[in-house]
């Protein structure tokens, strides 16, 4: 090699650096991409923020891991909004960095470093990432999970094991369909030589009673409020229309897409197999990925998402695309373990530049299709364009004229009670839809004594029939508001009913 190639390499920044500054611009990129153009959350972060004041093992949706720390970010900063794309975001690093640190051990830090620089290739880590939800809370578990499992499984030491237990039970905390992949993760530990001679040894089962002990909370709420997420879960699936699962077979194809893109511009893939000389060197001297490593990142990498697409398919069921999400950290490993035999130093720096690249303009790419939807002649169609603030300001000062009591309940659906109540200075609950068996934090006697605030859409002139016996006799209005800039700007009616409290507390 040239004096001049040798400078050249070392001027090139390492693997590990390179995945350190991947997490860091994923973080400052992302979350200010957000932070400077939105005006409201999204809708999972804005009911996260409410659930997450209630400290409740879970809700009729999902467990409550990604509120609590949606609520620890206020409490820490005073404020919502930029914690919540900045809390994202850490999540995405974090998975990242397990990713790299799986791959470091199966195949060595360039290949895992150019594994995990792949995923700037899978959508789901980079356009819906502002959104803050059971998704991305998933997401670092699950590589958690994976990575603890073999380095259990190689070391059989009993601290993997009980590292193992503790990220398998958070992951059901983060949201229940993790069941897809600890399904793949007993698979293995039963069909792999290794890992079944280990039950033998008292590691796996002490990892097996941490788990258990870590989810006898969430099994007992589960228990005692009649398995609601479950049934939320199915409602949702089954309700969904015949042609839902061949359309999420091709969406999860196309968030793919990028991937395979960037191994084609990396020459591990296509006719363009760069120079077989130096491929035949740096494999001699790194060595190949072992058959047994490429058989784990196959059952853990596609196992949950067979598994769930079988589970349909028996009960007729549909899947929403963000379901498969959380299953695809480890495809850049798996990709790279699949190619291994046409790597080379430059399908790295390749690799690095496309994730650079990425990294760029995707970002830039969401905050201009926020602004321009913001200022677009017809009006704001986003969410995330909506008023928030003022919203929340002048139903709070509808309160503060027609009751001298804080506000501490707002009831209508979780869009807009969300808005109403997120900023609030009095911190109120969310009574979602009038329902009480959806807010199961509220009852009829706290509602006696502390009164709500009922908002609702007022376009249609409709009340929702599931608010009505909340707001008999009550005093109601209507708000306008304006969505977007211009002389385009959609008006928004919200209408409200203000319930006092019957009696004081």
């Amino acid at each position: 090699m040239s004096q001049s190639s040798q400078t050249e390499r070392r001027a090139w920044l390492t693997p590990t650096q390179l995945v350190l500054l991947f997490g860091a611009a994923q973080i400052v990129l992302w979350t200010l991409a957000p932070a400077l153009t939105h005006t409201a959350p999204p809708i999972d972060v804005a009911e996260g923020y409410l659930w997450g004041r209630e400290w409740v093992i879970a809700t009729y949706k999902h467990p409550a891991l990604p509120s609590w720390f949606l609520e620890s970010s206020r409490l820490l900063t005073g404020t919502t909004g930029w914690p919540a794309y900045l809390t994202s975001q850490l999540f995405i690093a974090a998975t990242f960095g397990l990713v790299f640190a799986l791959g470091c051990d199966v195949m060595g830090r360039e290949r895992a470093a150019a594994g995990t620089l792949l995923l700037a290739g899978v959508t789901y880590y980079m356009w819906p990432t502002p959104e803050f939800n059971h998704n991305i809370a998933s997401a670092p578990f699950w590589a958690g999970v994976v990575l603890m499992l073999w380095r259990a499984v190689e070391s059989g030491r009993g601290q993997w094991w009980v590292l193992l237990g503790s990220f398998a039970a958070a992951s059901l905390y983060a949201k229940l369909s993790a069941a897809f992949l600890l399904v793949p993760v007993a698979a293995w530990i039963l069909l792999d030589t290794r890992a079944r001679a280990g039950l033998a040894t008292p590691g796996p089962w002490l990892g097996l009673a941490v788990f258990a002990i870590l989810v006898v909370p969430l099994a007992l709420w589960l228990v005692q409020h009649d398995l609601s997420p479950l049934r939320y879960a199915a409602q949702r699936s089954l309700g969904l229309p015949a042609y839902q699962l061949p359309l999420f077979l091709l969406d999860t194809a196309a968030n793919l897409v990028p991937v395979v893109v960037m191994l084609i511009i990396a020459k591990m893939l296509g006719p363009w197999g760069g120079d077989s000389l130096e491929r035949g060197r740096w494999q001699a001297i790194h060595g190949a990925i072992s058959t047994r490593a490429k058989h784990f990142l196959l059952l853990l990498t596609l196992g949950p998402f067979v598994l769930a697409v079988f589970v349909a398919l028996l009960s007729r069921a549909g899947l929403k695309t963000a379901w498969g999400s959380s299953m695809f950290n480890t495809v850049g490993l798996l990709a790279i373990a699949m190619t291994a035999e046409r790597y080379t130093p430059n399908a790295l720096r390749r690799i690095a530049l496309s994730a650079a690249s990425l990294l760029i303009m995707v970002p830039l790419g969401y905050a201009i299709v926020v602004r321009f939807d913001a200022h677009r002649p017809s009006g704001s169609s986003l969410r995330v364009n909506w008023p928030q603030r003022s919203i929340a300001e002048r139903l709070g000062e509808v309160w503060a004229r027609n009751s001298n009591q804080p506000l501490r309940i707002v009831a209508g659906n979780p869009w807009l009670a969300a808005l109403v109540a997120l900023s609030h200075k009095d911190a109120p609950s969310i009574l979602t839809n009038g329902d009480l068996t959806l807010s199961p934090w509220i009852s009829g006697n706290r509602i006696e004594r502390e009164g709500l605030l009922a908002v609702w859409d007022a376009g249609n002139k409709v009340i929702p029939p599931a608010l009505l016996p909340l707001i008999e006799s009550a005093r109601m209005g209507e708000e306008k508001f304006l969505l977007g800039g211009g002389e385009g700007a959609r008006e928004v009616l919200i209408g409200y009913a203000v319930v006092p409290p019957k009696r004081l507390p």
